[in-house]
């Protein structure tokens, strides 16, 4: 008998992308202020009190278009880099926070909270493979609860940890297997249960995607298995009871 793994990559890791998760403050206020229309940046603007809404063209060929306090965003506005990944949102200080949306060239596109620049918050992302997510992330990686949808079709919901399943959670495997209990490292371990699509379950431990220690496998005409696993195989310590015969309590 084989049993399915639950080895869940994460995902999260290819967002990271730190080149775009960082401040305008890089380009200092008097960049800024001492560029001439004539020069390799030009900066337009309309003043209203302290704040401006204005352009900002970069020596690099990126952009921005939106509200600005001195020559920093601040408020709302959207941001283009030379590689044709755009945000649109909220800024505080030069850096993306609050709400807002950022498209990479591939197709994928993130849509939510951001702070100091990261992804942080509630939001939901959806990948150039076709993966889908949604829930909680941490400096651009999925932390907390979330829901994710593989491009297997797959589905893992519950706790995450840096990008990774860890904790408490579910996972629904496209040909109708179901795994409820805990997660490490993104592979079933703890307590859990596993439920086959032919109705055969293991209730017990596991250690890395395998069962592993005590628990009960129970098939689909009633009879079971009570005893010790190691590795995902009966050790030999274990006593098997046929359909209608008495369950020890």
């Amino acid at each position: 008998m084989s049993v399915p793994l639950a080895n869940v990559e994460g995902v999260g890791r290819g967002l990271t992308l730190s080149d775009r998760t960082k401040s305008v403050d890089a380009i200092s206020s008097r960049e800024l202020s001492s560029i001439s229309v004539n020069g390799d940046v030009s900066h337009r603007i309309s003043e209203s009190a302290a704040f401006k809404i204005g352009e900002l063209f970069l020596p690099n060929g990126e952009s921005y278009c939106g509200s600005l306090l001195g020559s920093v965003p601040e408020g709302t506005g959207k941001y283009v880099w030379s590689d044709g990944c755009i945000y649109e949102g909220e800024w505080r200080r030069g850096a993306r926070n609050g709400t807002g949306k950022i498209q990479w060239p591939s197709g994928a596109a993130y849509e939510g909270e951001f702070s100091g620049g990261y992804m942080h918050g509630a939001g939901n992302y959806i990948g150039a493979n076709n993966v889908s997510y949604r829930g909680r992330w941490r400096l651009n990686l999925k932390h907390g609860l979330g829901y994710q949808v593989y491009p297997n079709r797959d589905v893992f919901e519950g706790s995450w940890l840096q990008g990774t399943p860890e904790g408490p959670g579910k996972y629904s495997w496209a040909n109708g297997n179901v795994y409820v209990g805990n997660m490490k490292g993104g592979k079933m371990t703890g307590k859990g249960t596993l439920t086959w699509m032919n109705g055969d379950s293991f209730e017990g431990s596991w250690l890395n995607g395998m069962m592993h220690g005590l628990g009960v496998y129970t098939w689909t005409d009633g009879g079971c298995y009570v005893g010790t696993w190691s590795h995902g195989l009966k050790d030999g310590k274990g006593t098997f009871y046929p359909c209608g015969s008495r369950f020890p309590s």
